[in-house]
């Protein structure tokens, strides 16, 4: 009884050999692997070609999409053009302003943005938000003594620095 065991087992192991082996060999035109670029580059324009339509036939249905607008379409693209481009314009404008105020580089684009959803004048805006946020303004290059480079006032000292200074006066910080 354990002989035919064994057999059916192996049996078994050598049924699904050859599924496998059959699979395998079903699947080798499905999946190429290429050798170098230019064998890759070749079948994918193949295939390219062989799904899209030329380009004269591309060309001819743009033209006819074309000329299947009405002029209200026309008229429309324009005007939408025309609004694309003002939009840009403003934006651009408002940026400009923003840096004249002395914005730092990489918050321009919030504070603009901040700003644009305020009520009002967009000049009178920008000037309550820098005054009431003067952190997105450049800020002052200050020396280790504490002095303000521009306009030479003392900057005040933080609690660290006055207790070193007490304690080692003799050292210049």
């Amino acid at each position: 009884m354990e002989q035919n065991d064994v057999q059916n087992v192996e049996t078994e192991k050598v049924e699904t050999e050859n599924v496998d082996t059959q699979t395998t060999k079903e699947n080798e035109g499905a999946f190429k692997v290429f050798k170098t670029k230019e064998e890759y580059d070749n079948a994918f324009n193949k295939m390219k070609a062989s799904i899209l339509p030329p380009k004269e036939e591309m060309e001819q249905f743009k033209k006819w999409k074309e000329e299947q607008k009405t002029e209200d379409d026309k008229k429309a693209e324009k005007e939408a053009e025309k609004i694309k481009i003002t939009n840009e314009r403003d934006e651009y404008a408002k940026e400009n302003k923003a840096f004249r105020k002395g914005v730092n580089p990489d918050d321009v684009d919030y504070v603009v943005f901040k700003v644009s959803k305020m009520e009002g004048d967009f000049e009178d805006n920008l000037e309550a938000f820098l005054s009431e946020n003067p952190k997105y303004t450049k800020k002052q290059e200050t020396k280790a003594t504490g002095t303000d480079l521009k306009s030479g006032q003392v900057v005040k000292e933080d609690g660290v620095m006055a207790i070193l200074k007490a304690k080692h006066p003799d050292i210049e910080f």
